[in-house]
């Protein structure tokens, strides 16, 4: 699957990545809004993994604008964040979030989850799999 990270935290989203890449996924990291919105909005990605405080703007923003146009509107949309005031209600672009500090398993589980839901190979990419689905 492709997957876009988006957080201002390098560290985390370095190592959230090497996650990614571990698990056999390919990922692309931005670390401010406007850098995800132009990302996703012109590349297919299967899934958006995004903060929700940024310095430019708040993650859950952005992906309200990315679900109305751009290449990733159907993408799965999981925010991550250190806020442990928000709850369900909180993320209503979002198909789940996730607290922070975010496990192997926890990541795994929820990749699974979407990969099994959109009837992704195991090994599939945005661009092989959408375009196997289109008539």
């Amino acid at each position: 699957m492709k997957i876009l990270v988006f957080d201002d935290d390098r560290d985390f989203a370095a190592g959230l990545a090497a996650l990614i890449e571990q698990m056999g996924h390919e990922v692309t990291v931005a670390h401010e809004c406007e850098s995800a919105r132009q990302l996703a909005s012109a590349q297919l990605f299967d899934v958006i993994l995004a903060d929700v405080d940024l310095p430019d703007g708040d993650g859950r923003h952005t992906c309200d604008s990315l679900r109305q146009e751009g290449a990733s509107q159907t993408a799965y949309m999981v925010a991550i964040t250190g806020r442990h005031d928000l709850g369900d209600n909180d993320f209503p672009s979002f198909d789940g979030y996730m607290c922070k500090p975010v496990t192997y398993d926890l990541l795994e589980r929820v990749l699974e989850e979407w990969r099994v839901t959109a009837g992704l190979d195991r090994r599939a990419r945005a661009d092989e799999s959408h375009a196997a689905k289109a008539p």
